[in-house]
């Protein structure tokens, strides 16, 4: 008898919790984008700096610039068939070393804003590593299995990606400043 007594507090209180989502102090802030002069492709817009007829095992040095815009078509296309939920407003920030990624996820009538902060690095062999530093969807943090699937999502895009403009490439540094992720490494 008591069980049945909790069962419409429960239901009022998932139902409040998920309105609330929607009121404007539970929004994410999101930064002004800055301007951009890139196209929306991500591709290679540095030159090497030796000659490619050089001969053979000579390091080239490359470098790869990528906007926000570009960033944010890249995760859009990974995010096409991969979310059951409908992600509307997606942005991607290139701001404080970080990657920040905000938009709203629809599912099943309910709207909520998402915020997901990754950092990224290189692994031993010069393989981008990105971390998921902070995530949460309104007011609540994402689930630990959500997070995992994003890194994962996030690093196949990557590696992927670099491996098409720079096959053999071994990268040396990410730095993320000013809108843009700028990667250096060098192909033998």
């Amino acid at each position: 008898m008591n069980k049945i007594k909790w069962v419409p507090i429960i239901i009022f209180v998932i139902l409040l919790s998920s309105l609330a989502c929607n009121l404007p102090f539970f929004r994410q802030a999101t930064p002004e984008p800055l301007t951009s002069t890139g196209g929306d492709e991500l591709s290679s817009n540095g030159e090497s700096e030796q000659d490619s007829s050089q001969s053979p095992g000579v390091e080239e040095t490359i470098l790869l610039e990528i906007t926000e815009d570009q960033l944010t078509n890249l995760v859009a296309q990974e995010l096409e068939g991969r979310v059951g939920d409908q992600v509307n407003n997606l942005q991607v920030f290139l701001r404080e070393g970080q990657i920040q990624i905000f938009g709203d996820v629809d599912s099943q009538g309910i709207s909520a804003p998402v915020k997901v902060v990754l950092e990224a690095s290189l692994d031993p062999v010069g393989r981008p590593n990105i971390k998921v530093v902070s995530s949460n969807i309104g007011p609540f943090p994402l689930p630990a299995e959500l997070i995992s699937e994003v890194e994962v999502m996030m690093n196949r895009a990557f590696q992927e990606k670099i491996q098409d403009l720079a096959p053999n490439a071994s990268l040396e540094l990410i730095v993320i400043e000013g809108g843009r992720m700028t990667i250096y490494g060098s192909i033998k």
